[in-house]
This record gives structure tokens, sequence and C-alpha cells, in this order.
């Protein structure tokens, strides 16, 4: 068969890919990180690319929805549709992958006390993951004092097959090799976390004894194998709620081959030992107040913590806050508008590394509509006005221009679009009704509520007052808000280094009380009346 060279930029990549193969599965096959929110089904924007030289196959459909006139003579594609039919060069956008140092708050860990502490010989090491659906935490710690050597962070590459949890369960139940395939991303994955971990601090990857995992309930059945079709279907239970212990050989694990493997317990179909970790690292079990809990992300938990227990729901927000289904959306990397302001008729905005704008973060479009509905630019339906001055109309839809060709860092306008205010709407609105329903549950209103924690590497750096000014956020003093960042990885490292914390969250675990948000005859107007801005 026939084979073509694609060259990719900026990185000045190399691959060959043949005729028949479209551009992202090249990029699967070549582990060139690539966004892919519908999983290549042609349904999303995420893929684009643009073909700087070279003939590819004729324009789909689904292109010919999914990209303005415009995007189409500058030579934008889909990734998923497009196939090489000659040698290409391939623009490929910044911050497609990700790659930080994932953060919690100092003092999370703090009364911690390593069960193995004065029995240690040499330099015990363990790993702590947080598995999540869009990106993967790690954190090297000394299993003798708890101290934190390293940490760092990757995307998941499950995401090739879809960008949230559902997406990947279809994936899993549609082919016959689906689950092993995202089974096989998660543990390389994994293995390339330890030995990045190590790789810092010159610890080497066989010393490690113990790994720690926590993820949501999807995420753990996937990197164990096990069946997740009764996870797609009413009453969304887990295979299992029990944690697991299992060694790196049993689980397939290389780089550390002598760890023995935790994975923290579920507590129902979409609220999972991610949330459970987030729980510990709180100290739910002993909180006195009424506290609200909310770890942020594609799939969002929140607890509500009072003197009769703790309940949880799962709401499904969605990758908006990662950038995913915006027309400019993009991850939290360097070029990413995570800060906008309007004043007086004008759009300022700052950039992540104070870099040309590349697209816009999810802190960055919560900014935006807060600031779009003080100035009225939208309405509280989130419908943008036409006849307002920063509004412009595009082949006849409504945008609004962020920043123009000539500030941006690839030569595009870089612009708001009213499909973009309801992507935000539909994620903050998920978020708002999971909090409305565990408050109605328990008899509360929202000034009942004397503490409201966001955990959650978004939810580290969102603005809180505009998070309050969507409706995404109950109108309380900020002062009763705290933002803790990824309490998911402080919770795993909890359980890693100490078997009381491990049982103290197990215990916590068992408390838990469910709520199915799809149970309740009444979610969907729940769910629409929370779409509102404000």
């Amino acid at each position: 068969m026939k084979k073509h060279v694609i060259l990719f930029k900026p990185s000045g990549r190399r691959v060959s890919c043949s005729a028949r193969t479209d551009i992202l599965s090249c990029c699967r096959e070549n582990q060139i990180e690539i966004d892919s929110v519908c999983g290549g089904q042609g349904k999303c924007r995420s893929c684009r690319v643009r073909i700087e030289k070279g003939i590819a196959s004729a324009l789909t459909p689904s292109e010919l929805k999914k990209l303005s006139r415009d995007e189409l003579e500058r030579g934008w594609r889909l990734a998923c549709q497009a196939m090489p039919a000659g040698d290409l060069t391939v623009f490929l956008p910044p911050g497609k992958g990700l790659s930080s140092t994932p953060a919690f708050k100092e003092g999370l860990l703090a009364g911690v006390v390593p069960d193995r502490r004065g029995r240690c010989r040499g330099k015990d090491c363990g790993v702590a993951v947080d598995l999540g659906t869009t990106k993967i935490a790690g954190y090297l710690v000394d299993l003798c004092d708890g101290a934190i050597l390293s940490s760092c962070a990757m995307a998941n590459p499950q995401a090739v097959y879809g960008d949230d949890v559902i997406s990947r369960i279809t994936f899993a139940m549609n082919s016959p090799a689906g689950g092993g395939k995202l089974q096989k991303k998660a543990i390389a994955a994994i293995d390339d976390l330890i030995e990045g971990l190590c790789g810092r601090v010159n610890c080497p990857p066989v010393s490690i004894a113990g790994v720690s995992v926590c993820g949501n309930t999807a995420m753990h059945h996937l990197l164990l194998g096990l069946p997740v079709n009764q996870l797609a279907r009413a009453p969304y239970l887990p295979w299992t709620r029990d944690p697991v212990n299992i060694s790196a050989e049993e689980l397939g694990l290389k780089a550390a081959p002598n760890a023995a493997i935790y994975l923290l317990p579920n507590i129902g179909g979409y609220v999972g030992g991610d949330h459970v970790a987030v729980l510990a690292a709180m100290g739910a079990d002993s909180l006195k107040s009424a506290t609200l809990i909310v770890d942020i992300g594609t799939n969002t938990e929140i607890s509500l913590v009072t003197a009769g227990g703790i309940a949880s729901v799962s709401c499904a927000s969605g990758p908006a806050f990662e950038g995913g289904h915006i027309k400019h959306g993009m991850k939290a990397t360097a070029g990413a508008i995570d800060k906008i302001t309007i004043k007086d008729s004008r759009v300022r905005y700052r950039t992540i590394g104070r870099h040309y704008p590349v697209g816009i973060c999810g802190s960055g479009m919560l900014d935006a509509v807060a600031q779009m509905s003080a100035a009225g630019v939208i309405d509280s339906r989130g419908r943008m006005q036409s006849d307002h001055p920063l509004v412009r109309v595009n082949a006849g839809r409504p945008e609004m221009l962020i920043a123009g060709r000539d500030r941006s860092a690839n030569g595009e306008e870089i612009v708001i679009t009213q499909g973009d205010i309801r992507e935000l709407q539909l994620a903050k609105a998920a978020i708002r009704t999971g909090i409305n329903v565990l408050l109605e549950t328990a008899g509360m209103a929202a000034q009942d509520v004397r503490r409201v924690i966001i955990a959650g590497t978004f939810g580290n750096y969102i603005d809180i007052k505009s998070s309050v000014e969507v409706g995404m956020l109950p109108d309380l003093p900020l002062r009763r808000f705290r933002q803790v960042g990824n309490a998911a990885g402080a919770g795993a490292c909890m359980v890693l280094v100490s078997n009381a914390a491990r049982k103290k969250a197990e215990a916590t675990a068992r408390r838990v009380k469910y709520l199915e948000l799809a149970d309740r005859p009444d979610f969907t107007e729940l769910f629409v009346g929370a779409l509102n801005i404000g």
C-alpha cells in the first residue's frame, strides 16, 4: 500500500502514513498527541489541523459542517476526516498535548504519618497516581517520611478514543478489542509517568515499593480490564466498589515490577476512587459544619457534608472546561487566554506565559461569559445581542472578537461564538444542578453552607467571582470559598504512605450516600433552570 510522508509543524516530526489512513489515526499510531473529543467521529472540531503544503483527500460532509468557509480556504481540516493524497506538511496547533506539574495546596498532607517511619532501609519510595479522564498526575513519595520528591503530569493518551468518559465507554463497548486498547494506553501511561518521576531525582524505578491509584469509576474499570457496559445503562452500577490490591505483574506494569498496587474504592457508577481521595484529603469524616466539596473536571463530583452524613452526586460537565467543544478552545498551556475583561467596550485578555494567544482555556471562558453578561453582550439566557458594538455576524452567526490575526500566535482570529456560550452554559448548569439537588435533598438553602471547597487542577485556577456571577457556584461571601488544587492527588499520597489513612478513606466511602441525578423525574426541569446566566 502506498505510503506518504507527513511533516508535522512546529515539532518537525516526520512520519509515514498510508493513503487510506486519516491524519488522526496516523497521529495515534505514532504517539503524536492530538485532541479528539468525539473519538474521531467527525462530530466536533477538536482535532482541527492546517495543511500548509500538499494535497489531502476531498472534504467530507462533517468538515463542511464543522469548519467555516474561511477556515477551509486557509487549509484547516479535521484530522479524523482528512487522508493524505501525497506528501503533506501539517500544522498542529500548540496546546494539543499537556505537560505540567500538578499542584495541591500545602497543608493537605499535614498530620499523615508514614507507617514505615523508623523502619526504612535505604530510600523506599512509592508513586501516587491520579488517573484523570483528561490528565494523569503523579507524585513520587518517600515512604519513610512522606516527602514529595517529584511530581509531574501528562495527557491521558486514552483521549485519542474520546475526551469524555461516555466516549471511552462507548469505544470499549463497540469494539471487541476496544477495552484492551484503552487498558494498554492507561498502563503504558503510568509506566511513562513512573519513569519520568524517577528520572527527575535519579531514583531507580525498580525500587518503587508501592503504587496507589485513584480515578473515576470508568477509569478504574478500564485500567483493570473490568466490564464497563453496565456503566452505560441504568442503574449505572460499578462492577466493584471494593478497594483493589494487585501486583504490578498482574496488572502488566513494567516500570515498577516489584510494586504492590492499591486502587481506592468506588462509591457509585460515576463517583469513583478519585472523589474518595478528595474526601480523604479534606478530612470529610471530621468536618463539623455544612461543607460543599466540588471536584471540577470533565466529570465533576460533588459532596455535601453535614452532621447527618455525606451525600454525593456526579455531573457530566463535559470537556468545555478543558477547551473541548469550544471553537478556539484549548487546555491551560502556554498561549492560552486564561483571563478576559471587558471595559468601555474594549476586550482585554491575559495569556499563560504572556505568549501571543493560541486559544482560550476554561478559566478564560468563565471570565468571558461573566464579563459578557455584565457588559450586556449576552442576556440572561446566554443569547448574544446582535446590536451590541462588540458583536459581529459571521456567516449568519454572531460572535465576539477576542484577538485579531495580527495578535494571535498562528495568524488566525480568536473569537467566542454563540455555540461556545452554549457549551459553557451546559457545563456550568450540570454543576449547579448537582449542587441544587444535594441542597434540596438535605433540606438546606445555599446560605446554610458554611464552606465551599473547590478541588481539581482546573478548579485551582478559576476566578470564584466569575463562577458565582455566571451561576455555576452559589452566591455566597467569597471568604467561604477555598481552592485546594489537586486534592485527589493529595489523597492518593495519603493512602500510599499510611495504612491508617487507607482504612479511614475506605470507611468514609462506605458512609457516602450516592444520589443518581438521572433517577430524578424533574432532572430536565432543574437542568434547564440552571442554564440561565447569573
